[in-house]
């Protein structure tokens, strides 16, 4: 059984910020593959064009979720939360 004494801090970002950084790492990759496809462009041009389209999609939706996340949810996507009230928490959990 779990133990309920054990108690685990959390890290304080949002879950969606991990989506937002595979995003990010998807869209380099794709932004690389779409790069390697231009040197090939009279006959690989569909591939060329899925590939942009892809890698502009992954980092515009990457740019929408962090714009969404600092502004309407007053989160930052990367740092933990440091609101004076969190950390009073943390202050008297630990002394």
């Amino acid at each position: 059984m779990a133990d309920p004494n054990i108690h685990h801090e959390s890290h304080g970002n949002h879950p969606m910020s991990l989506v937002a950084f595979i995003l990010m790492l998807a869209g380099g990759a794709l932004s690389a593959l779409w790069l390697i496809t231009l040197a090939d462009l009279p006959a690989n041009r569909t591939m060329n064009i899925t590939y942009g389209v892809l890698a502009l999609g992954a980092l515009v939706s990457a740019a929408m979720i962090f714009r969404y996340l600092t502004t309407h949810l007053h989160h930052s996507p990367v740092m933990p939360d440091n609101t004076p009230a969190e950390i009073d928490r943390y202050l008297a959990k630990v002394r």
